[in-house]
């Protein structure tokens, strides 16, 4: 797989259920307080700088679409909803 352009294909880091200071649990999905999700690039476009292949990343994860490659779900990300490389 290959991204193009100025995408990023992106395996999401799981979070799993946290808990909130009230004892309320939280699946992954209800953590609607974090704007941005942390993952590791699995591909980069080639108009994509400063971002290689096994960099963890922080991204706007409002802004980015899922794909799904032999039952397994990856997500799309435009290099410019990259807040922070690690």
């Amino acid at each position: 797989m290959k991204a193009i352009g100025n995408n990023l294909i992106v395996d999401m880091t799981k979070i799993g259920v946290s808990e909130t200071k009230g004892g309320l649990f939280l699946a992954e999905k209800q953590r609607e307080d974090i704007r941005y999700a942390e993952g590791t690039v699995l591909s980069v476009g080639n108009n994509v700088v400063g971002i290689k292949e096994k960099d963890i990343i922080y991204f706007d994860k409002n802004n980015t679409h899922q794909i799904e490659i032999k039952k397994d779900i990856y997500q799309v990300v435009n290099m410019a909803h990259v807040v922070v490389v690690l």
